[in-house]
This record gives C-alpha cells, structure tokens and sequence, in this order.
C-alpha cells in the first residue's frame, strides 16, 4: 500500500513533468532545440587582434578604437576607456553561446531583428562581423543574427554587456594615466597663483612662482599621487549648460604634459552642494562633467613652497675648490689642498670649522621656506663657491631678519629661514 508520503510525492513529479512539456509544446513553434554552441566560429575574427568595436543601441552609436595598445572612444567624443573592460566586451562576443533555432517563418521585426535592431560590430585587421542583438526571451535566451546568416537563439551574456550596461563604465578613470612615466611639464593656477614646474632638462624644476630648484624626491612623490588621480563617477555627457556646475568660469586649472607635446588641463568648477566640498571638474577637450572628491582633489593643489629645495645651494661640496666670503668691504679667500683648507696667505683653517660651513651651506635644510624678496638691507655676507676650473659654481646670500632668524637664498628669490643659532657655523669666518 502507498503511504501518504510516497503518494505526494508521484503527485508532485507528475505536476513538474506536465509543466515542462506543455512549455516545450509551446516552445516548439518558434523554434528547435540544437546544441550548445559558440556563436562566433571559425576565422570569422582574430579576436586577439581586434581594432575596432562599434555598438548601435536605441538608435545611438558608438564607436570604439584601438590606438597603440590602449582603447579610445572615438565618437561620439574621444575618451580613453579602460583596457582591460574592453577586452572584457571581445569576450562576451567570442564567448557567446548559440542554443536554438529560429523557425523561418519567425517576423524578424517583432523578435527585435529588423532594420533598428540594436548591434555590435568588431573589426580585426581584415574582417568585420556584425551581430544584431534581439529581443530577449525566457529561459536566459535572446535573439540574434551574425551578419547575414540565419537568426539565432543565444543566452542573454552578450545583451547584457552591449547593450544593457552603461558604457560609461567602461572608461578610463584615471585623470592622467600616463604622466608618471613621460610627463614633463605641470602648469597649475589657483586663485590667480600660477605653479610651473619642468623636466626637460631631466631633471624637474620650477619656473613659476620663481625660477629655482626643487626637492626631486618630494617633487616625484607628488607626481606618483598625480598619476593616481581617479574620478569619482561621472555626471553629464555633453552638458548644455557649463554654468550649471561652475565650469564656465574654473576656479583653478591643473594641465600636464607629456614628451610628445600633449596636454591634458583639468577644469575644476563648483561645489556637487551645498554640504558637500566634492567638485564638479572636466577635462579640457573632453565634453563630460564627472565629480571628484575634496581630498584626493587637494592633492593636486598643495602649497608652491613645499617642492622648493630647501638646501642652501646645489652645489657638491666635493665640486668646492676654492670659498670666497664677503662683509662689507672685507674678502675671506680660502681653499681645498687636499683634505686641508688653506688662506689665501698659506695660513691653514680649521677644517672641521669648514665643514661645518660646508654642511650648514649644501645640506641643512631649514625648518620654513617662503617666496618673496630677499631683504638686501640685512644682508650679513655674500659666499662665492668657486670649482677646480676656477669658475664660479653658486653665491648664497646670507642676511638676518629682525626677529633674529637667519635667511640663505642664492638668487632665486626663496628665502630659507633658519634658527639664529644657525648662525654660529658662519661666525668664525666673519668675526
């Protein structure tokens, strides 16, 4: 005898088996089970050589483009997209399975194949395939065509990439991918105050607010967080209105360049609201309104003076032949005889006294820099370092503030400020 058990569970099979056929009675009009696939087969691409990808969704399109290794978007604006998304949409298409049929008699328009039907389209070097992405149906199926063939039964990867997902998720966020590597000019203004600093030479330097020598190591450190700077998200492609985010009028600019002479200037406007310091910010060229938070934004804009060689002079103590120092109308002449110092007259020095000048000179570095004129009327002395082809190598200009601080600066209007106390390396060569 059947226990009750056993007799739901027949019941319970007997309903499931009902429902599978009456859904593949139902099915089997529209088409036939074959199996599972690959779409794309065959040498319809070189899929690890693909140049170009072009996708058509309601009626809009855009245009993808290879370009020396990295990923474009080339209509309708030029924006750099992010590689590794992209080779992640070749995928889809290369990885998209064909599970069904279509019967012939099927009306392309009303399965989403007719002459609007959305599309992505990749070319290799000498191939384009074309697949027209359908209406998508149950079961995790779709409708598709590759090129003129016959329409297709497909699982919904490929319409959920190209045309379900935002493209905007695709790009680049970077701001400046590359300028870590080539970059060789930062030109920065903010409220008026202009930073200009360059590495053609080889070595960075900073133009404006002064022309002087910079920290490289410092200077080098900020570049790696410059070429780390990402967008927060994106808020309007092709905005009407600039005013509308305070683009119209930046209130600070920040551009590099690279080697080959191209620049990329960031464009920062207002306020996201008004309890928020997040910034509405564009690159110049580039029609997209994204948002950047506050404090990776301020990295961009810190103080001049920070990347100011604070140092008293570049200059090698070992390049050091021969130290003039001036006060007043008195000369101090003194130079290197091996590991000794000696007067003009012969008269040895005390050479831990000079290195000590030395150290003060090329390598102290001072608890405050500041930019602005070097106060002449406190000048304390003048020290000429001279090399071994007897050519001046720097001057450091040596004066005393009122509040007893001392100042080095060697021409480039930087003032560096040192204790008082400081002043006791230069004492024994002035007094």
């Amino acid at each position: 005898m059947i226990s009750t058990r056993d007799f739901l569970l027949l019941f319970l099979v007997a309903i499931v088996s009902s429902s599978i056929a009456i859904f593949l009675r139902g099915a089997r009009g529209t088409h036939e089970n074959v199996q599972v696939t690959s779409l794309v087969q065959g040498d319809e691409l070189q899929f690890d050589s693909i140049q170009s990808i072009s996708i058509r969704r309601n009626g809009k399109a855009v245009l993808f483009e290879r370009k020396d290794r990295k990923w474009w978007q080339v209509e309708p604006f030029e924006m750099r997209m992010d590689f590794l998304s992209m080779q992640n949409v070749i995928t889809s298409v290369q990885s998209v399975q064909e599970i069904g049929n279509v019967s012939t008699k099927t009306d392309l328009d009303t399965v989403g194949l007719g002459e609007s039907a959305n599309t992505i389209s990749l070319a290799d070097d000498t191939n384009v395939l074309e697949i027209k992405l359908g209406r998508k149906t149950l079961g995790g199926r779709a409708y598709a065509q590759m090129n003129d063939a016959s329409p297709v039964l497909i699982d919904q990867s490929l319409h959920r990439i190209a045309i379900d997902m935002d493209y905007k998720l695709w790009r680049d966020t970077r701001l400046f991918p590359d300028f870590a590597i080539d970059g060789v000019r930062i030109d920065r203004v903010i409220n008026g105050d202009r930073l200009l600093l360059d590495r053609t030479g080889g070595r960075w330097e900073m133009l404006q607010p002064v022309s002087t020598r910079v920290d490289q190591n410092i200077l080098l450190e900020w570049v790696g967080r410059i070429a780390a700077s990402h967008v927060g998200s994106f808020v309007q492609d092709e905005p009407n209105d600039l005013a509308l985010f305070g683009l119209h009028s930046p209130i600070a600019t920040f551009g590099v360049e690279d080697g080959k002479g191209t620049t990329h200037t960031l464009l920062v406007g207002g306020r996201v609201s008004a309890g928020s310091e997040d910034r509405y910010v564009m690159l110049e060229g580039i029609p997209v309104v994204f948002r950047v938070q506050w404090e990776p934004l301020l990295q961009l804009f810190p103080a001049s003076e920070i990347f100011v060689d604070a140092t008293g002079s570049a200059v090698s103590r070992f390049d050091v032949k021969r130290v003039l120092i001036r006060t007043g109308s008195e000369e101090l002449v003194f130079e290197r005889n091996l590991e000794s110092w000696l007067k003009s007259d012969g008269v040895p020095l005390d050479t831990e006294k000079v290195n000590a000048l030395m150290t003060w000179l090329l390598e102290t570095k001072p608890p405050e820099v500041s930019i602005g004129e070097y106060p002449r009327a406190n000048e304390l002395a003048l020290i000429t370092l001279i090399g071994y082809d007897q050519l001046p190598l720097d001057t450091v200009r040596i004066a005393q503030a009122e509040n007893g601080l001392v100042i080095l600066e060697n021409g480039d209007n930087v003032l560096r400020w040192h204790p008082a106390e400081s002043l006791e390396a230069l004492r024994p060569f002035i007094d």
